[in-house]
């Protein structure tokens, strides 16, 4: 398994966590109570992040 799919698999993790706990860090902490859209964009984006690992393969 390539450290590429190792960070993948952590990542996904990261994002589970953060759906689960209701905030997400980019610079800051983003609360999904407190500003959904910035939540979900960011989630969004570390998922993208995520899945690009798998797809980027050394």
């Amino acid at each position: 398994m390539a450290w590429t799919s190792i960070l993948g698999i952590a990542l996904l993790l990261w994002v589970a966590y953060d759906l689960y706990a209701g905030s997400v860090w980019l610079h800051r902490e983003f609360y999904r109570a407190q500003e959904p859209t910035a939540y979900w964009l960011l989630i969004l984006l570390w998922t993208a992040v995520a899945v690009s690992c798998f797809y980027w393969q050394v």
